[in-house]
């Protein structure tokens, strides 16, 4: 459970100073043109996001779970030690498997994606999961450049992904990381002292 910065308790400051940052990888699905597919009756809108929330979690496999919904867009936070069998190449791969689904009932959708270190398991609501810190703003930052049908991602994020797909001998299964396309430098809002950063993006 995150640490919930509650300002009664007394041993408040040693927390929070005794915090660690919980490495992982950030992920945001946001489903394209949600607002207009509102102006559909009120069950075929809610089937169209009920219908693409649930493959997204196909396609991120079943054990990891979504952090939270924001309006029409979905979080994930996967922390490094829960990776188990799966890899940063299959995360991707689920990834892909989402902007390249055309089914009817299906929304289109654009993904962020960030490995993040600067990340703290902390929450301001009790009872409440959540993360913190500046690779988590880095994510969604990276959401406001994605186009329909397109995973924009970090620099790190794309070197674990081509690190781990160097070592695979059934390369020809994964063949969506050649659609990777990069670096381009770019400048965000509240990152002014990192200079450009290098995002790279897939798109088919």
């Amino acid at each position: 459970m995150s640490l919930f910065v509650d300002t009664t308790d007394p041993d408040i400051r040693t927390k929070v100073e005794d915090l660690r940052p919980t490495p992982g990888y950030c992920l945001l699905v946001d489903i394209v043109g949600s607002t207009q597919l509102k102006d559909e009756d009120l069950p075929k809108w809610i089937a169209y996001i009920h219908n693409t929330f649930a493959s997204v979690r196909d396609n991120l496999y079943l054990k990891f779970k979504p952090l939270k919904t924001i309006g029409d867009e979905v979080m994930y936070y996967i922390c490094e030690n829960e990776l188990r069998e799966e890899t940063p190449l299959s995360i991707f791969a689920g990834l892909w498997g989402m902007i390249t689904d055309n089914e009817p009932y299906l929304a289109k959708v654009k993904i962020s994606a960030a490995y993040c270190r600067e990340a703290y398991d902390i929450t301001f609501l009790r009872g409440v999961q959540d993360i913190y810190g500046k690779d988590i703003d880095l994510t969604a930052r990276l959401m406001s450049v994605a186009e329909s049908q397109e995973i924009v991602m970090n620099a790190p994020f794309v070197e674990q992904v081509r690190t781990e797909y160097t070592r695979m001998l059934n390369k020809e299964q994964f063949e969506c990381v050649k659609k990777i396309r990069g670096p381009w430098p770019h400048k965000f809002k509240g990152f002014e002292s990192e200079g450009y950063i290098d995002i790279y993006k897939a798109h088919i």
